[in-house]
């Protein structure tokens, strides 16, 4: 999924996203867990899991707070040095872009 920057986008769109990111991110947490070497920890896979199924219950629930109140900690995280596998960060990037624009009405 390629998203567009600045772009309005809908709720949907934002579910879709979360929804298409999920299961590669289940995967790699459980190749750790079998000690399948490969991009980040535990621990660290499993808060971002964490931190998206908060977002996209707030979501579905139609519960996503005013624009200016919006973050997400897991970019932070990366900029801290945490590694994920390259598609994966680059999804969950464009995830937490989206999430910082304006809704469509």
């Amino acid at each position: 999924m390629v998203l567009k920057r600045n772009k309005l986008y809908e709720v949907k769109e934002l579910i879709e996203a979360i929804d298409d990111v999920m299961p590669e991110l289940e995967k790699e947490i459980e190749d750790r867990k079998k000690g399948i070497p490969g991009y980040g920890k535990v621990n660290q896979l499993e808060f971002i899991k964490k931190e998206l199924e908060e977002l996209r219950k707030m979501a579905v629930e139609n519960r996503l707070p005013p624009k200016n109140k919006r973050a997400l900690e897991y970019p932070w995280y990366f900029t801290d040095g945490w590694k994920v596998e390259p598609q994966i960060e680059r999804k969950l990037w464009d995830i937490a872009r989206m999430y910082g624009r304006q809704l469509k009405d």
